[in-house]
């Protein structure tokens, strides 16, 4: 993990309070550091792929990376938050990643790599060795894995729009769950799937939107007419949370 991004709640002091898109404002841990740095939906940065890496090490955020805090990097912080017993007083949370939340990774991380280096002092000579092939092994995994991501995007047949990017959900009162192209979302309300006009892009492509990840277009909206993407997530509050954003689609295939 980015050394910078786990300093980054030191410096907070001297940031400026970013906008907190259509989030409820919170009044509580994170909250209580309102004037200082934070990190919150629709925030465009290097920050939040830092954020959105160290998530995704910690087991809370799927799917590819990315500069966005889009709703999946919301519902990573908050399920983060939930473990770590960062609330409010009501018990809301909110999807923030402020510096008490920046704080708790930091001591997550921290107390990974001082078990690392002292299972690293303990070694012999010749397990040292063996971990050393280890760690160049996991190096070049590391780099294939980089390579392959870059393929993917450099070799995409499809084009790349820039679009207007709103969300949905099948969680609300009357919504029957099925899409266009009859994808039970009520079956799977984490199912990476969006909206477009299929004038273009087709329905069935696998698209990759920023902040988002791989998704399938598999249905359509009345409002979604032109370069504009709907993309679903789980809940009510995610979808409101979103707001409107201008993303990077890129057609896969």
């Amino acid at each position: 993990m980015n050394e910078s991004f786990m300093k980054k709640y030191i410096l907070s002091a001297l940031a400026t309070v970013g906008t907190v898109g259509m989030l409820s404002a919170p009044n509580a841990a994170d909250a209580a550091f309102s004037e200082t740095y934070q990190m919150t939906s629709g925030d465009v940065s290097e920050d939040v792929n830092e954020l959105q890496l160290t998530l995704q090490d910690l087991g809370y955020f799927n799917g590819s990376t990315g500069h966005t805090f889009g709703p999946r990097t919301v519902s990573a912080v908050q399920d983060f938050q939930l473990d770590n017993g960062i609330s409010s007083p009501d018990g809301n949370f909110y999807g923030v990643a402020g510096p008490e939340t920046q704080e708790a990774l930091n001591n997550i991380t921290g107390e990974s790599a001082d078990n690392s280096d002292g299972n690293n002092e303990a070694t012999d000579e010749g397990t040292e060795e063996a971990a050393g092939t280890e760690e160049e092994g996991t190096e070049e995994q590391g780099t294939e894995e980089n390579t392959e991501t870059e393929g993917s995007t450099s070799e995409a047949e499809g084009d790349t729009f820039t679009m207007e990017a709103t969300a949905y959900t099948a969680d609300c009162a009357g919504c029957s769950g099925v899409t266009a192209t009859g994808i039970d979302l009520n079956n799977d309300p984490n199912a990476n799937v969006v909206a477009v006009d299929p004038s273009v892009i087709d329905l069935g492509s696998t698209v990759h939107v920023e902040g988002y990840g791989e998704a399938v277009a598999g249905d359509t909206g009345g409002a979604i007419n032109g370069e504009k993407i709907d993309l679903h997530v789980p809940t009510t509050e995610e979808a409101e949370s979103f707001g409107r954003q201008n993303v990077e689609v890129t057609v896969l295939d």
